[in-house]
């Protein structure tokens, strides 16, 4: 009886040190990474508007699925940025990098809400009235510290006047 009761509790032991001990910090990156997928828009943003003489860099997701996810009119300081919880709107921080029409290829922008993105593109062939943007990538930096990098594509155009 001894010799059992001793079997028993070596077994019990033994799925003691098998049972595997959750780690708070893996749980809390996970959540984080789930939150920062999050970010990424199930759709884009709706159509914009230009008045005559106006010009503006349209951006879209390079993703299975592409979606229209950037704007901005050029001169603003202003930009319109897809999320999974609406269009949230940027306020430009600075602008680097070759001038291309209106706009250069290295842009940064933050919004109210503590998110940071940057914006860097490579120019593209030279359309009437704009220019492709051949590749870019759109980082988004959350209040966290959470980065989400997107690769995109675009085009600058102007509204003929």
């Amino acid at each position: 009886m001894k010799l059992m009761m001793t079997a028993v509790a070596l077994i019990a032991l033994a799925a003691c040190a098998t049972i595997p001990v959750v780690d708070q910090r893996s749980i809390d990156m996970e959540r984080e990474a789930t939150e920062a997928m999050k970010s990424i828009p199930r759709s884009g943003l709706g159509s914009q508007a230009l008045i005559p003489g106006e010009c503006a860099m349209f951006l879209w997701s390079r993703t299975d699925t592409s979606k229209f996810i950037f704007f901005s009119k050029a001169i603003s300081g202003t930009a319109l940025l897809a999320r999974s919880e609406g269009p949230v709107e940027l306020l430009q921080l600075s602008a680097d990098g070759d001038i291309f029409g209106q706009f250069n290829t290295r842009l940064s922008f933050s919004s109210a809400p503590g998110l940071n993105v940057d914006l860097e593109v490579e120019p593209g062939e030279l359309l009437e009235g704009g220019q492709r943007i051949a590749s870019g990538l759109l980082t988004t930096t959350n209040s966290d510290g959470w980065q989400t990098k997107l690769p995109i594509v675009g085009v600058r155009a102007c509204q003929p006047e």
